[in-house]
């Protein structure tokens, strides 16, 4: 049986292209910017140290507020949490980001030690990047920019 492992965050910060640096796969885009449309599952086997291969089954979840009845759904069963975030985060951005982490870790017994935050460098990144304070114990991975 697969993990199962849910990102979101807000719209266009860099969720599918991190989804996709993960899962191995290519990005069959022109560059411009396509917003997920609900969900996308990206299948994938991870190696793990002293361990067997684990099987990930990622849910790339598109962060309009147009898809919240969804959520629910899409939460249901998850095993670990990826919230993403533009590294330069406006407050309204912060303040979305901590309804996400209510609604998809929090109301489903989701522990901070299965969350992450990843900060996505998008462009130029300010220094000032702020993370919700209920937030602050969840680990968090700054910079990526989608290069191996």
């Amino acid at each position: 049986m697969a993990t199962k492992v849910v990102m979101i965050g807000p719209p266009h910060c860099g969720k599918s292209t991190l989804s996709n640096y993960l899962a191995d796969a290519t990005d069959s885009t022109s560059g411009e910017y396509l917003p997920t449309v609900g969900v996308r599952i990206l299948e994938f086997s991870c190696n793990m140290p002293n361990s067997d291969p684990v099987d990930i089954e990622l849910w790339d979840c598109g962060g309009n507020p147009q898809y919240e009845s969804c959520w629910p759904a899409i939460a249901r069963g998850a095993a670990a949490l990826i919230l993403v975030a533009n590294a330069d985060v406006p407050v309204t951005e912060s303040q979305f980001l901590e309804m996400l982490y209510l609604r998809f870790a929090a109301q489903h017994g989701l522990k901070e030690s299965q969350c992450a935050v990843f900060l996505n460098k998008i462009g130029d990144v300010n220094e000032d990047g702020k993370v919700p304070s209920m937030l602050n114990k969840v680990p968090k991975r700054e910079g990526f920019n989608g290069r191996r």
